[in-house]
């Protein structure tokens, strides 16, 4: 991020500019903090399009559609004026890095399940764009941000507005071509009348150009109008695809846009089952890397970083307690109105939709809109405030939920109205719910002294409970006068404290390596450091078969920890293993020693315990 000049305005609308991010062809994009405190990017548009009414008459429209937009994979407008002296447009920001910049310059191309993950997002996105009525026109590697939990389009359907300062010609006055060569339609080429077909065609570029580090038509180092004319004319070079994917491209880079799939049937055809992070582990310590130093660029400003979305599918245990979930049956639901536990909604076959993180532009701008909390549960009656979460709040809050309810913990952080500010962790002992939940408002407490902070419709990011995890409607958190929180659902209340945060929050004396000596095979656990819903357990058997499983954490305090479900490590396991084992609490029991037992909701687990004694020592 460069330093604003003395050229430079210090404020636009309400947001105070903190530096620059960077200029496209159409505008300036600004680092930029709202008076609630939420930190975005502001795009003004060049002066010289500003000059045009039709330009500014076709450029309110495009916005006013982009706020239409709804989906996951695609970025919220906040907020906008295209009345202004010179239009923009606000909108969230979150610190990833462009799809071009992870491919060009951090990593290389992506493996084969990452493009995968990524045609069925991509897919996604371009059917909330067109089901506005849009058309992205200039979807490309620098228009999709590379975030943990997915990618994010960016800058689609205001390109048309550029059409009436040109005539509808491929370049503006200045030189700037509308759409980028590389990854132009052929129709977009010859300046016929496109349809979502063009990004359909345009997608394809794109998966070829992440599968295989090349452009599928060449660079425009021997001429953008040879370019141009080899995407018109030529077949592309689809060498090094993955053959999973190269019919799918292939047919994606038809000439014929009938000929093309609509991204109903790209999405449809790229579902994948395979669990775990959707991209490269070199490629997440990246995006690590990338956030953290953004965010020292301005010490102040914060963005919340989404969790991954998709986990290893459900599995079981090292023998141990607990039966296997065939022979388990599933708790019963408990119709006690006066139950004190906050519960979850009944269970649902189909996955909720994941809530999509806010999303930063480099160069270009973002315009999308409808949050997919709006609307849904709760008791209606709050209207949302862009006001920030009171400082009673921030940080991290565990509570145990009472007999096989498990536990709940949840992660509070900075924003403003409608911004992403609590995790919610509900493990029991045979799942693991992630979910997050927006701002809706805060204020005054039903108690003498007491603040409340609403949160909208909390929507699961990640589960490892077969057919997915249901939404929880708007729910509060209100401060007690012990330093507590209590946490209220429509199914009831519980009573949270203060609990371990940061990024290394496993014991010092749980480190390492443990043994089951009531068994006459090899049964071990291994904890390893990670955050609060990374992998931090790996179990690993050999009795006649090599068996491994992973578990992420789920709580930790002086003393103890707990993780969730584990799941089989399929790649470094006998077919044979078992796939999936319950929830569990381990309890320091001396220097080395530790009492493992299934997790619940009393604190301590319950059931029989299970003694581990540290090897090595």
């Amino acid at each position: 991020m460069d330093h604003l000049t003395p050229q430079d305005p210090a404020s636009i609308g309400e947001y105070r500019l903190l530096g620059l991010l960077g200029e496209g062809g159409m505008g300036r994009v600004y680092l930029a903090r709202s008076g609630s405190g939420r930190t975005v990017a502001v795009k003004v548009v060049h002066a010289e399009f500003a000059q045009h009414p039709e330009f500014r008459r076709r450029f309110a429209l495009e916005v006013d559609a982009a706020r239409r937009v709804g989906g996951t994979w695609t970025a919220p407008v906040l907020d906008a004026d295209t009345e202004a002296g010179t239009p923009w447009v606000a909108t969230g920001y979150v610190p990833g890095p462009d799809l071009h910049t992870v491919v060009a310059q951090d990593y290389g191309p992506l493996p084969e399940h990452s493009v995968h993950v990524l045609a069925n997002r991509l897919a996604h996105a371009l059917e909330a764009i067109h089901g506005a009525g849009l058309i992205h026109r200039d979807l490309k590697p620098s228009n999709v941000l590379v975030t943990v939990d997915g990618p994010r389009v960016i800058d689609f359907g205001i390109a048309r507005a550029l059409e009436t300062v040109t005539g509808n010609d491929l370049r503006t006055r200045t030189g700037m071509v509308i759409g980028s060569p590389g990854f132009m339609s052929p129709e977009q080429v010859r300046g016929l009348k496109l349809t979502p077909a063009s990004d359909v065609f345009c997608l394809g570029s794109v998966l070829a150009y992440v599968a295989t580090g090349r452009q599928p038509f060449g660079t425009a180092d021997s001429g953008a109008h040879a370019l141009l004319f080899r995407v018109a004319e030529e077949e592309p070079d689809l060498g090094g695809v993955p053959e999973s994917l190269l019919g799918l491209v292939r047919q994606c880079l038809a000439k014929d846009p009938d000929q093309r799939p609509t991204p109903e049937q790209v999405a449809e055809r790229t579902v994948t089952e395979r669990g775990g992070p959707w991209l490269p582990g070199e490629v997440l310590e990246q995006l690590g890397r990338h956030a953290a130093g953004l965010l020292d660029l301005d010490p102040v400003a914060r963005a919340v970083t989404p969790t991954p979305t998709t986990v290893d599918r459900p599995s079981s245990p090292p023998p141990g307690f607990g039966p296997p979930p065939s022979t388990r049956p599933a708790p019963p639901t408990k119709p006690t109105p006066s139950a004190k536990a906050p519960k979850p909604a009944p269970r649902r076959r189909n996955r909720t939709a994941v809530l999509g993180a806010v999303a930063l532009v480099a160069t270009g701008v973002i315009v999308s809109v409808a949050h997919p909390w709006e609307g849904g549960g709760g008791k209606g009656g709050e209207k949302g405030a862009p006001n920030a979460v009171p400082q009673a709040f921030l940080g991290a809050w565990e509570g145990d939920l009472g007999g096989d309810d498990g536990l709940a913990r949840i992660e509070v952080t900075e924003g403003g109205g409608g911004d992403p500010v609590a995790r919610i962790y509900l493990t029991r002992p045979d799942d693991l719910c992630v979910r997050s939940s927006p701002l809706v408002s805060s204020g005054v407490g039903s108690g003498s002294g007491t603040e409340r902070l609403t949160l909208g419709k909390a929507v699961a990011t990640h589960t490892d409970e077969v057919g997915g995890c249901s939404a929880i409607p708007r729910h509060t958190l209100e401060t007690r006068p012990d330093g507590k929180l209590n946490w209220a659902t429509e199914n009831g209340t519980a009573v949270l404290k203060k609990a371990t945060a940061g990024t290394a929050p496993v014991p010092k004396a749980f480190l390492g390596t443990w043994k089951d000596r009531s068994v006459s095979y090899d049964r071990r656990v291994t904890f390893t450091q990670g955050g609060f819903g990374s992998d931090v357990a790996r179990w690993i058997t050999n009795d006649g078969a090599h068996c491994e499983w992973i578990a992420k954490l789920v709580s930790a305090r002086t003393g103890q920890l707990s993780h969730g479900p584990v799941t089989l490590d399929s790649a470094k396991s006998n077919p044979s293993c078992e796939k999936r084992w319950d929830s569990a609490t381990y309890t320091s029991a001396g220097p080395d020693k530790l009492r493992m037992r299934k997790l619940s909701g009393t604190g301590q687990g319950s059931g029989a315990p299970t003694y581990l004694h540290r090897t090595g020592r």
